[in-house]
């Protein structure tokens, strides 16, 4: 049974497939590498990600190099890479992580195997914490694909935003009082689970 928080998160994306159509962005990941050492207080992070808009899909290669700990580095390489196109991202923060292995009956004998669920707590200022998790049998993949699908989350936020704001704009222009009083219901709507005041 879904949480009234998956449900709502549900009906953001519907607007999105609405408003941005083809243009919402799916972000895949594709790759990943990190590397740690006694002799440093830092993780390099390297990342592989596939980013699909309008059917066009591009690699995008993101790198860390000064994080404390992979998920620093991967929270932070996500966060770099995108928050220059999509101010509202200042905004968001992770507040926890929790890690859940799924030992089943396992094939393995040691039963190392398991699989492992990773969720990300992440809070946007004055509004409700969002859970993003995956699924995987590496703590390292599902670590990445959650935190991608709380930034694809998040930049459609943003473009939505944005497009709306064009929309009212050119509804305004046309005398469409109707348009634009639905847009200013969609807009009140993605304020509820993100900020935009940068």
């Amino acid at each position: 049974m879904k949480t009234p928080q998956q449900i709502k998160r549900q009906n953001v994306r519907e607007l999105f497939e609405r408003v941005l159509q083809s243009q919402a962005v799916e972000i895949s990941p594709h790759d990943i590498s990190v590397k740690e050492s006694w002799s440093s207080d830092f993780t390099v992070v390297d990342l592989a990600v596939s980013e699909t808009i309008g059917g066009t899909q591009t690699c995008r290669e993101i790198t860390e190099d000064k994080a404390k700990g992979f998920v620093d580095g991967i929270f932070k390489a996500c966060h770099g890479q995108y928050v220059s196109e999509n101010p509202s991202l200042r905004n968001i923060r992770l507040v926890d992580y929790q890690v859940k292995p799924e030992f089943a009956p396992s094939k393995s004998l040691m039963g190392s195997d398991a699989k492992t669920t990773v969720s990300l707590i992440v809070e946007v200022k004055d509004r409700p914490r969002a859970e993003f998790k995956y699924t995987s049998r590496s703590i390292l993949y599902s670590s990445l694909a959650a935190t991608l699908e709380a930034f694809q989350f998040y930049i459609n936020c943003d473009k939505a935003f944005k497009r709306i704001q064009l929309i009212i704009s050119d509804a305004k222009s046309r005398n469409r009082a109707d348009i634009v009083q639905k847009c200013l219901s969609d807009l009140h709507f993605l304020t509820t689970v993100n900020s935009y005041d940068n």
